[in-house]
């Protein structure tokens, strides 16, 4: 082979590599903006998230709020049926009384 043969075929060796390489930058470049584009939506999604688990946490305090004035409502409406329960036995006991009396008089000569 010639000297300007070998040149030649350099030359063409070279340019394929050139070009490769600029395929290869090419496809890396195009790779780094669709990670990029995928990063900044996983982003957002999780911003996303973080506003929605921040309105849930006020959401639970809110309940948690709630659930300590129901607690006290039970207690007081327990309290109130205790009460309740209390004065009917003693109407019971009352009127068992009453009738009690009413028959050992009806009883006696």
């Amino acid at each position: 082979m010639i000297p300007e043969a070998r040149l030649d075929r350099l030359e063409r060796m070279a340019m394929l590599l050139v070009r490769a390489g600029y395929r290869a930058r090419s496809e890396l470049r195009a790779r780094d903006r669709e990670h990029d584009e995928k990063i900044n939506h996983l982003i957002d999604l999780q911003i996303g998230n973080e506003e929605r688990f921040a309105r849930n946490e006020e959401r639970f305090a809110r309940n948690e709020e709630r659930f300590a004035r129901n607690e006290e409502r039970f207690a007081k409406l327990a309290e109130s049926q205790a009460s309740t329960d209390r004065r009917l036995n003693s109407l019971i006991d009352i009127i068992g009384e009453g009738r009690e009396r009413n028959s050992s008089s009806d009883n006696q000569p």
